[in-house]
């Protein structure tokens, strides 16, 4: 299957598409999860992001991104 990069941005807005490594990405968390479609990808990386907060474990970095 292939893994698409999906990034929060500081002020809640989220993208897809693009390297990890991307300069846009510096202050973003970034989820890096498997794909069907753009939707079905940033619906994932919510779905982790909500995990992370209610286990109450640090949100992932450009520098350590969540590989799903």
């Amino acid at each position: 299957m292939k893994t698409i990069t999906v990034g929060r941005f500081p002020i809640g807005s989220w993208t897809t598409g693009g390297p990890a490594t991307d300069q846009d990405y510096e202050h973003c968390e970034i989820y890096i999860v498997p794909f069907i479609s753009d939707a079905d990808a940033k619906k994932k990386a919510q779905a982790i992001r909500r995990r992370l907060i209610s286990k109450g474990l640090p949100l992932p970095t450009q520098r350590a991104p969540y590989i799903a």
